[in-house]
């Protein structure tokens, strides 16, 4: 690379992370360009970035920004992962971490996801929820739950009231045939 272009490519970086909601830095050492590939094409289909960076353009062109939370791991060859949308911050964990369970070559060593430092094992575990959805219907649930129990509860009354009026009419019937014989 000249200097023009690594002047370019600092400037594209720091335009992507500018807006970054979730980043991961992975060691891709012994992988192949097939590989590398797979793992590419699999992240873009939920909209999340994959590239080679090297650390000394990374470095430039994160100040001022969330992705100087990880120039601790910016040291040895890093591919990074990035998004700029909330809604897919779980595609890619559960992307990433499945890739690096079916390819032992492809290490997580760390990121950030919404201004904050995250290592692999948050990596994993944020891949394990239940998509946004179902735990939208669960919060959905919860919050009705109260309000369906007290209606339960408030048409339990007149149900009552109504079984003792049966109760009473039958008991009347009952009453009323053998007094009739």
């Amino acid at each position: 690379m000249n200097r023009q272009d690594k002047e370019n490519e600092v400037v594209w970086l720091r335009e992507q992370f500018q807006g970054v909601k979730g980043l991961f830095l992975t060691n891709y050492q012994g992988m192949t360009v097939a590989e590398l590939n797979n793992l590419r094409t699999e992240l873009r289909k939920h909209g999340v970035s994959f590239k080679v960076v090297k650390n000394t353009l990374a470095r430039l062109a994160c100040p001022d920004t969330d992705v100087a939370l990880v120039q601790e791991h910016m040291v040895g060859p890093r591919a990074w992962a990035w998004t700029d949308q909330d809604g897919n911050l779980q595609d890619m964990a559960k992307a990433l971490v499945d890739f690096s369970k079916t390819n032992k070559k492809l290490e997580l060593v760390g990121g950030m996801l919404c201004g904050k430092t995250v290592n692999p094992e948050d990596l994993s575990e944020l891949a394990k929820l239940p998509p946004r959805e179902v735990l939208l219907g669960r919060v959905l649930g919860t919050m009705i739950a109260p309000v369906s129990a007290f209606v339960g509860t408030l048409a339990a009354v007149p149900r009552s009231f109504l079984c003792v009026l049966k109760a009473i009419e039958q008991q009347k019937e009952e009453g009323a045939e053998p007094s009739g014989s």
